[in-house]
């Protein structure tokens, strides 16, 4: 895959590229490929520990330069009485989170059930052609043994995108 390793540092008027220049600057930060898994089981916990949310992805990159774009999108209800707050992130396969994948949502409880979205993006490069599996994961933020869910109502989806260097 071509990078944009061999373009100028610095563009100014009048410059014109050469062919190899332009086909590095077409191949470079493309999506080579996209995976995604759909979970639409409600899934609920009242642990302060991560659980599983049931929902992951593998993704073999084509390249150990190519970075992985990660989203995970889905809803979220609170139940009853006490408001809810959830903590939400997308880890590796040995549950590591990823850096910039990591959300902590809050609503009201009682006669204001909260439902809402969330939608968590990161990004990894995990320097590998080998398969590499990426997973939410979610936890209550232990207020009052406060109950916290994934696909309120919703179909939730994570997606990895392979990006090119």
């Amino acid at each position: 895959m071509a990078t944009p390793t061999s373009l100028p540092a610095t563009f100014v008027a009048g410059n014109v590229l050469t062919a190899a220049q332009m086909n590095a600057l077409r191949g470079a930060f493309r999506i080579l490929q996209v995976v995604q898994a759909t979970d639409g089981t409600q899934r609920t916990t009242t642990s302060t520990s991560f659980v599983d949310a049931s929902i992951s992805v593998t993704i073999t990159p084509t390249s150990a330069d190519s970075d992985v774009m990660l989203i995970w999108a889905f809803g979220q209800n609170n139940f009853g009485g006490n408001p809810e707050r959830g903590i939400f992130q997308i880890t590796d396969s040995s549950d590591v989170a990823i850096s910039g994948a990591e959300y902590v949502v809050s609503g009201t409880g009682g006669a204001n059930d909260f439902r809402g979205a969330v939608v968590l993006i990161g990004y990894d490069s995990p320097a590998t052609t080998s398969a590499t599996t990426y997973k939410g994961r979610f936890r209550s933020a232990g207020t009052g043994g406060t109950t916290t869910s994934v696909n309120g109502g919703n179909t939730g989806q994570l997606f990895a995108l392979e990006i090119s260097a």
